[in-house]
């Protein structure tokens, strides 16, 4: 479904959120409130605009006791694989690391730097790093979400941010659900959505007591060519991001 068909057909469920927030007596504010029912549409769209709007390049900053380590990549959603370049800071007694890496629904490929190639895939694990690869996969669609059922579900409008000199708006997703009657805590995602309805950053929440990790969105970027990572099934990283998704 296309933008253009989703805003049309959003039309009719515009009625049925605007009845549904005015039960929650949301004010205007710039503290966190529900979304309203134009903010729930808009919300609905941004992985449909990702989507749209890839390959995108990426920037995923994972913090962690040593320091933050950092990828730089590009990810197309159409074909559902991403490549890059990951730094990893090196800790007390451990000199740290880089190398290449591409990732899928199903695998990660690491090539160290140094020396010769070396590419080795694996499945993928519970670690921060492999949880942030995975994330960035789930941040585009090739359909919008339903508006209506994000605003029942919980999604808010968390205030105005910066980022890089762009106004954005930032939203917190619906709650996770639950399987017991205990009320669902709050989305561990942000979306930080600039004012063409483009993806600029989302922040995640993959441990609650620990910083988020952040995947910034810094550009379309141009179709990866020139071959296919050795051994790992991925195309090459692409470079020199264009214009934020979104953006016209």
């Amino acid at each position: 479904m296309t933008r253009r068909r989703f805003l049309a057909a959003g039309a009719g469920a515009t009625a049925a959120l605007t009845g549904a927030t005015a039960l929650t007596g949301c004010g205007t504010g710039d503290g966190p409130r529900p979304v309203t029912p134009e903010e729930a549409q808009q919300l609905a769209l941004v992985r449909l605009s990702a989507y749209e709007h890839s390959p995108a390049a990426l920037r995923v900053r994972i913090p962690g006791p040593a320091g933050t380590t950092t990828v730089d990549g590009v990810l197309d959603y159409r074909t559902r694989r991403a490549s890059g370049t990951y730094a990893v800071p090196g800790g007390a007694g451990s000199p740290g690391a880089r190398g290449e890496l591409a990732w899928d629904d199903r695998t990660v490929s690491v090539n160290p730097a140094g020396g010769s190639p070396r590419w080795s895939g694996r499945a993928y694990t519970r670690a921060p790093l492999d949880r942030a690869l995975l994330l960035t996969l789930q941040l585009g669609h090739d359909r919008p979400e339903n508006a209506q059922l994000l605003a029942q579900n919980g999604a808010v409008r968390l205030g105005r941010r910066q980022l890089d000199g762009v106004d954005c708006t930032v939203f917190g997703g619906p709650r996770p659900p639950r399987r017991d009657r205990a009320a669902a805590p709050a989305s561990p995602l942000s979306y930080w959505v600039d004012a063409g309805g483009g993806l600029r950053r989302v922040e995640a929440r993959l441990d609650p007591q620990g910083p988020p990790v952040t995947v910034d969105f810094r550009g379309r970027a141009p179709a990866a060519g020139g071959g296919v990572a050795a051994g790992a099934g991925h195309p090459a990283p692409a470079v020199g991001p264009q214009r934020p998704a979104g953006s016209r």
